[in-house]
């Protein structure tokens, strides 16, 4: 492991108790969690660098993709203090506009089962998206912040699953295939952001 994801799994029992938290600091320790559990098997279970194989990659890139937008929200959540409840329901209002979709789809069965969406969901603002969310952030992460943005745009193709070997033959007419990302070192990057948050929640008097 890491120097920061170390350090990440050292705070644990802190985020576990902010897991029940309501508001952004609720999502932000829960998200923590969640970033540990998954990037922790990942990287414990895998090769998570430029020389893991392609069955590898099938399985980090994906993983990973969710853990790479989750930590764009929060990076816009917790840029600034005076905005953060807002951009959280911004948030929270594309989870409802989600959710309502997911209910209204014909072909999904025992909608019973699960919590009733409310009719006005439908109308809830649509999120931004990953560089419109970039572009309202007052810092300036530098390659960083480009670094892990084309991750997150690499495993999000990678997600469709569409990136065999067969199709790479077909279009490009030769054998080729998608570049092996070093996703060990994202994970640093992602688990050092959030030290950060924590840090500055902290010097805050918030927690």
């Amino acid at each position: 492991m890491s120097q920061y994801f170390k350090q990440l799994q050292s705070e644990l029992e802190q985020f576990k108790q902010l897991s029940t938290s309501n508001g952004a600091i609720g999502f932000f320790a829960q998200e923590v969690l969640r970033f540990h559990s998954v990037a922790g098997t990942i990287l414990s279970s895998f090769k998570a660098d430029k020389t893991a194989g392609v069955d590898e990659r099938y399985i980090t890139h994906i993983l990973s993709r969710s853990l790479m937008e989750n930590y764009f929200w929060l990076l816009y959540i917790f840029d600034d203090s005076a905005t953060r409840d807002s951009r959280y329901e911004e948030l929270i209002g594309s989870f409802k506009r989600d959710y309502n979709k997911l209910l209204n789809e014909p072909l999904l069965p025992h909608k019973d089962k699960y919590e009733p969406s409310d009719s006005t969901w439908a109308n809830a603002p649509r999120a931004k998206d990953v560089n419109s969310m970039l572009a309202q952030l007052k810092n300036d992460y530098g390659d960083r912040l480009n670094y892990l943005y084309s991750i997150y745009r690499v495993t999000s193709f990678d997600t469709h699953g569409k990136n065999l070997s067969n199709i790479f033959q077909t279009v490009f007419g030769k054998t080729s295939n998608f570049p092996i990302l070093d996703i060990g070192t994202a994970f640093e990057y992602v688990a050092n952001q959030y030290l950060v948050i924590l840090a500055s929640l902290k010097e805050s008097n918030e927690i």
